[in-house]
């Protein structure tokens, strides 16, 4: 089953599973990077992509999230095409200004699909994308 292999990056002190992630508007791309987050539910990118790929916030649908530490998350909502590694496949991706971390998410709506498997190894400092 091939695989794609990320390293994780360093953020300050610690190594994280931040992998370089493309996004494609109708005629624009961005290349920017994203956690891989498997607790959460959307994909979440900085508003500031939406000029990047030609998009105004107001071609997307708006919605609500609640996050970790229950507070509300205003984003819009897309459907585009995204690439992680040589893989290219149209997903849904959110943009928001309130997301107050410091780096985008990869969550699992219409990404983890994608792939058979997604794993975290902790100890090679590493996050495996195996597909067929």
């Amino acid at each position: 089953m091939p695989a794609l292999t990320f390293p994780y990056k360093r953020l300050g002190p610690h190594y994280a599973p931040v992998v370089p992630v493309a996004l494609f508007g109708r005629s624009l791309s961005a290349q920017t990077e994203a956690y891989v987050d498997s607790g959460a539910f959307a994909s979440i990118f900085r508003l500031g992509l939406l000029a990047a790929l030609g998009l105004r916030k107001e071609d997307g649908r708006v919605e609500t999230f609640t996050v970790g530490d229950g507070g509300r998350l205003k984003a819009y909502a897309f459907r585009l095409p995204v690439q992680i590694g040589p893989l290219r496949f149209v997903a849904r991706a959110t943009f928001s200004n309130e997301l107050r971390i410091g780096f985008n998410l990869l969550g699992r709506q219409t990404i983890f699909d994608r792939f058979d498997e997604i794993a975290f190894n902790e100890r090679a400092r590493q996050v495996i994308f195996r597909f067929d």
